[in-house]
């Protein structure tokens, strides 16, 4: 990936360009230009957004298959310029990438192995070139996912942090389908492509999967942090943990993030909404700081179960709802964190007061007459 350019090298007069009406164009991903996948080589794409609109290997509430048209949706408010310095880590990702969205991978309803195939394919095709990112669509699709982007770089060790309610790992899912979107995790294990000691769960809490499905999971040495104990604890400790754990040994890295993750009042748009869950910024740093960690060039990620007809902000997803708008928001978090590694930063810019944050202490208390 280039290193010494601005966005306006690679984007043009739009990457500051004045902006349009939120309502014009076609929304692709934040606007940005859209490229065939067979294209991503010759023009020089760092990473690819592609949508994955599957819904029928969910178990509970379907509508998925909206999401990343939804998350689209949200990504054009506000609406160009293509530049995104974010203020508080101080870095435009819109500088250093070339980032283009390659549209939707094929799915075909009613078949739901096929469409998973399907984006295994798009996802290894993009992969030759580029860094995934990926917007479903139900959880499923972190298997094919995976998968193809694994295959494509020759990738045999895979490191899995997994943002999420649910673990994701049962053997049959949640209703006898060995592919549906609660046994993704084991069909990457099953498959060898992540080690149990590679795998951090962050955010489960409810009741589902079972003690059994636990049991499994700590004899294969995976390991999770609930919801509560996120609340409780050091975020930085998660995250170094989890970092260490997908980089002990492997070739790349997977973050995978579930919305129902997230405590539903602030992402009520999901299939299965759970009480108790993250709130934003909790999520937003712990992802920021994960991404920060690794290697951009062995990297992949995805959003996954963003379902806007359950969110309550979202009538028509003409402009997204506030769990779509979160996807995206991560989406682009996700993109300041891989500039900033890639730079082997810490920190951007960021434009800061001339006076330290906080009182002063220069300014005396009137004494009394």
């Amino acid at each position: 990936m280039s290193n010494e350019r601005t966005g306006e090298d690679i984007y043009g007069e739009k990457h500051k360009d004045a902006n349009e009406p939120i309502f014009s164009g076609v929304p692709s991903f934040l606007k940005l230009p859209q490229v065939d996948r067979e294209d991503l080589a010759a023009a020089d794409v760092d990473v690819a957004v592609l949508g994955a609109p599957l819904d029928t290997a969910t178990t509970i509430r379907p509508g998925t298959r909206y999401g990343p048209r939804a998350v689209r949706a949200a990504s054009t408010v506000p609406s160009p310029p293509y530049e995104h310095f974010n203020i508080e880590t101080g870095v435009d990702p819109f500088d250093r990438y070339k980032v283009v969205d390659t549209g939707d991978a094929a799915v075909s309803p009613g078949q739901t192995r096929k469409s998973q195939l399907s984006i295994e394919d798009a996802v290894y095709e993009i992969s030759e070139q580029a860094t995934p990112v990926v917007i479903g669509g139900d959880h499923s699709i972190s298997y094919p996912d995976i998968k193809g982007w694994a295959e494509a770089n020759g990738y045999e060790d895979v490191g899995l942090v997994h943002f999420d309610c649910h673990a994701d790992t049962g053997e049959d899912g949640l209703t006898g389908f060995e592919y549906d979107h609660g046994a993704w995790v084991k069909r990457v294990y099953d498959d060898d492509i992540v080690a149990g000691e590679n795998y951090t769960l962050i955010g489960p809490r409810g009741f589902w999967p079972g003690p059994d499905t636990y049991e499994g999971m700590r004899e294969a040495d995976m390991k999770w942090y609930t919801a509560m104990q996120v609340g409780e604890m050091d975020l930085d400790a998660i995250v170094q943990d989890a970092v260490e754990r997908a980089t002990d040994g492997t070739d790349a890295v997977w973050v995978s993030f579930d919305v129902d993750v997230m405590e539903p009042a602030y992402c009520p748009g999901t299939g299965e909404p759970e009480p108790g869950g993250l709130v934003p910024r909790e999520a937003i740093y712990m992802v920021r700081e994960v991404v920060k960690a690794l290697d951009p060039d062995d990297f992949g990620f995805d959003v996954v179960e963003v379902a806007p007809q359950y969110d309550v902000s979202d009538t028509s997803s003409y402009n997204g709802g506030i769990t779509s708008g979160f996807a995206n928001r991560l989406v682009i978090e996700v993109l300041g964190s891989m500039a900033l590694a890639d730079a082997g930063l810490s920190e951007g810019s960021p434009i800061r007061p001339k006076e330290p944050l906080g009182p002063s202490g220069t300014v005396e208390t009137p004494g009394d007459d």
